[in-house]
């Protein structure tokens, strides 16, 4: 934004920032307990609580109200506030930077690292090849502007966020709760429509006309597929239908089509040829239950061994056969007799044969699909508003926090005290403490790791491998790259050398190469 909110004030987020790294190695510690700021408990929103022998790695202290950002692949919005102390020390990985702003609300902060405007900020300037390798520079994100509010404005835009984030959360939840619904109200239309029901008063009599037969007793066919031994062909062919062109219940053919020559076709596929009006499922998965009726856009398709086709006959449609299977009382019935390895679970032709279907006359089949149709018409819609209102509702997070900073969501008070002073007096006692201050007292129980050579060599058992760059090794420290550059050169010049360095070519970087005793 060009202009700031009145009393707002622009500065670097490593003015502001009080914290000092002091790292620990917890496995010196092995009976004590740590309470763990860790990049993969982040979803959890819980740090994790691990005794001293479990920790593999060198660790930094972080307090209650530090804000931690992520410097892996920074694309994730990952920012984490350091929660209330309980009884143990709390430490953090070095995949963390650390924000302490004592003066300042740590949630304010929080929200401000959050928002889509810093995050784009923070991954212009990532190192690595991508993904998951990318990490955030410190030194460069300490340059990255924060915006700061009156300390009152601070707390009244804590509020109204948290407030606004909890209503859209309970949006969201409201909406999972519409979908589950409507997923049960098609599991009872079906329940309705295969048990007789829904068309009990259009059929005005008992069910005395109603079958149950085998699927190979009323199908004209029930056949699986094959593999063709010529291989597949991306130009138009004889369409060939994998599991993964069953999709939401419906024939995908538009992502990647696959064909088969018609010699496979007609010759050692012959068996599986499949035509518009066959009702196809898998017999492969998991998941099992994928049901799609064959489209009329070719005349004849093939299918994979993965796949059984089931053709009506003039005693049972080809709808009918659909919600048959969509309902899927058959695959429940048989899901304790499946068979597999590796995680699959597949049933047999043989079984699909044995299916059980209600067959009641042609004519009330194609009643009870028409208003089948009609009623998941009705549910698909409700479905789709949902979907939509739901793509809304994930916008609206970023956009509460962009009008948050940019002084759009609640009020300013003149009698407010401006930022700027508030910060001169940050300031001011930032000069205070580092004139007078003294070491901290350091308990008994919690021993802190110096950055002697013997520290850095500690460090270096932890890293997957011999050979690392000097960035892999600062990313385990998480300490000042004059200081660890110091302790390295020191450990390169002793006399039988721990480390040695070497160009890799591969990297186009030098890299160290740790040296065995």
């Amino acid at each position: 934004m060009s202009e700031l909110p009145p009393g707002w004030i622009k500065v670097n987020l490593g003015a502001i920032n009080e914290f000092l790294s002091q790292i620990i190695t917890p496995a010196r510690q092995p009976d004590d307990w740590f309470e763990v700021y860790s990049v993969p408990a982040f979803p959890t929103h819980q740090p994790e609580l691990l005794a001293g022998s479990s920790i593999g790695s060198v660790k930094q202290l972080v307090e209650p109200g530090d804000v931690l950002i992520c410097k892996i692949n920074p694309r994730i919005n990952r920012v984490w506030k350091v929660m209330p102390k309980a009884k143990f020390a709390q430490i953090a990985s070095s995949e963390w930077i650390v924000l302490r702003a004592p003066a300042l609300s740590p949630d304010f902060l929080r929200y401000y690292f959050s928002t889509p405007a810093f995050r784009d900020l923070i991954c212009r300037g990532v190192s690595g090849v991508g993904g998951s390798l990318t990490r955030a520079q410190p030194k460069r994100v300490a340059t990255f502007p924060v915006l700061i509010a009156p300390i009152n404005e601070q707390d009244r835009i804590v509020n109204k966020i948290g407030a606004t984030l909890a209503r859209i959360e309970a949006c969201h939840e409201r909406l999972d709760r519409v979908l589950d619904l409507l997923k049960n109200l098609r599991q009872s239309i079906l329940s309705a429509a295969t048990s007789g029901k829904l068309t009990e008063l259009w059929r005005m009599k008992d069910l005395s006309d109603w079958t149950t037969e085998r699927a190979e007793e009323v199908c004209e066919k029930v056949q699986n597929g094959g593999t063709p031994t010529e291989g597949f062909f991306d130009q138009p062919n004889i369409p060939f239908l994998k599991v993964n062109n069953l999709v939401n219940q419906r024939v995908d053919f538009a992502g990647k089509p696959q064909f088969i020559l018609p010699v496979s076709h007609n010759g050692a596929l012959k068996k599986s040829k499949t035509v518009p009006g066959d009702v196809l499922m898998n017999i492969v998965g998991p998941p099992l239950g994928k049901v799609a009726v064959v489209p009329d856009t070719y005349p004849e398709w093939n299918i994979n061994q993965a796949i059984t086709l089931f053709r009506p006959s003039p005693r049972i449609t080809s709808g009918w056969l659909y919600y048959l299977l969509c309902k899927g009382d058959n695959l429940a019935a048989i899901l304790h007799e499946t068979r597999g390895s590796a995680g699959q679970i597949n049933i047999s032709l043989s079984q699909c044969r044995n299916f059980l279907f209600p067959v009641p006359p042609v004519a009330e089949q194609r009643e009870i699909v028409r208003r089948v149709d009609s009623l998941f018409a009705y549910a698909d819609a409700l479905e789709a508003r949902c979907v939509a209102a739901h793509a809304k509702i994930e916008r609206l997070p970023a956009a509460t926090l962009d009008r948050a900073f940019r002084g759009q969501l609640v009020p300013q008070h003149p009698e407010d005290e401006p930022a700027g002073v508030l910060l001169r007096r940050m300031q001011a006692a930032r000069t205070a403490r580092s004139a007078t201050a003294k070491l901290p007292k350091r308990t008994r129980k919690l021993k802190m790791t110096k950055l002697s050579p013997e520290t850095v060599l500690e460090s270096i058992r932890f890293l997957p491998t011999d050979q690392f760059t000097f960035d892999e090794l600062r990313s385990q420290l998480a300490v000042d790259y004059d200081v660890l550059k110091e302790a390295v050169f020191t450990l390169l010049s002793e006399k039988h050398p721990a480390l040695k360095q070497v160009f890799d070519p591969e990297k186009q970087a030098m890299t160290l190469i740790r040296i065995k005793p």
